[in-house]
């Protein structure tokens, strides 16, 4: 949030997942998120540990088929299975309206 606003950005809102950011409660949070009209852009920043980055990747791809995003995402990934999670979105971010 610091980082935003240093760039002049104001955080709409903030979500602390833990290890638990993947399966329906993502895509829940994901939806929400996307649905709140003060949100414009969706900052995914996780560093996977406890939480595999192919994992919260799968389900970020899941629920933007479910819900079918209109405000962009932009994912950081690191640590454990990033380059996997990576591999997952190559070639379909504008789909998904994501950027990597």
């Amino acid at each position: 949030m610091d980082i935003i606003n240093m760039y002049g950005g104001s955080p709409a809102n903030f979500l602390d997942v833990g290890g638990s950011a993947e399966g329906e409660a993502l895509v829940e949070a994901l939806k929400l998120l996307n649905e709140d009209t003060e949100v414009r852009a969706i900052f995914v920043n996780i560093f996977g540990g406890i939480l595999r980055c192919d994992r919260l990747a799968a389900s970020i791809i899941e629920a933007n088929k479910q819900h079918k995003f209109s405000k962009p995402m932009v994912l950081r990934l690191k640590g454990t299975n990033s380059e996997i999670a990576k591999e997952m979105i190559s070639g379909k971010e504008k789909e998904l309206n994501i950027y990597y």
